[in-house]
C-alpha cells in the first residue's frame, strides 16, 4: 500500500517530463490561413477535315447509297471524340464534271459516332452508306467525285 519514496519520485518525475512535453507541444507556433490558386482554360481549335477524295472508291449510282471517307484534323493539344457528322451545303462535283447537274446527291446525317483524334492528330472514316444519288443525277455525273461539306460535332477526349 505504501510505495516507496524513491517509486513516488519516479512517478513525479514522469509526470513532469509529460507535462514539459505538452508544454512544447502546446507552444509551437502555426499558421494557417486561405488564399487562391490560378489556372487557365485554353480555347479549343475548330476540327477541319482534309482532302481525301484520291482514295474515294466509286460505289455510288442513281438509286443507291455509297461510303463517304472523311479524314479529320484535330490541332487541340488534347483529344478529341467525334460524335455527330452533319451535312452543311451545297454538294458539288469535281470541276472534270461541270456539266454535272443535278448531282442527285445527298448525305444522311450521321449520330452516335465513336471517332477518337488524338492530340494534333487526324484520323480517317469511312460513314458507310451516308451518301445516296437518286435517279434524278444527270447522265453527266458518271465518274465524278463529290464533295459533300460537313459540320463536325465532338468534344474533348481526355481520359
Amino acid at each position: 500500500m505504501f510505495q516507496s519514496r524513491k517509486g513516488r519520485l519516479f512517478g513525479g518525475g514522469l509526470v513532469i517530463v509529460a507535462l514539459v512535453g505538452a508544454g512544447l507541444a502546446y507552444a509551437a507556433w502555426t499558421a494557417n490561413g486561405t488564399g487562391s490558386g490560378y489556372a487557365k482554360a485554353g480555347s479549343a481549335q475548330a476540327l477541319t477535315t482534309n482532302d481525301v477524295s484520291a482514295t474515294t472508291v466509286a460505289d455510288l449510282y442513281p438509286g443507291s447509297s455509297g461510303n463517304v471517307k472523311v479524314e479529320i484534323n484535330n490541332p487541340n493539344p488534347f483529344p478529341v471524340r467525334v460524335t455527330a457528322i452533319s451535312g452543311a451545303g451545297t454538294i458539288t462535283p469535281d470541276a472534270g464534271h461541270s456539266g454535272c447537274s443535278p448531282t442527285g446527291v445527298t448525305f444522311t446525317n450521321q449520330t452516335g459516332l465513336t471517332i477518337d483524334i488524338a492530340a494534333n492528330g487526324t484520323q480517317a472514316a469511312t460513314l458507310n452508306n451516308a451518301a445516296s444519288m437518286s435517279n434524278a443525277s444527270a447522265n453527266a455525273c458518271q465518274g465524278a467525285t463529290f464533295t459533300i461539306p460537313v459540320s463536325l460535332t465532338g468534344a474533348s477526349n481526355a481520359p
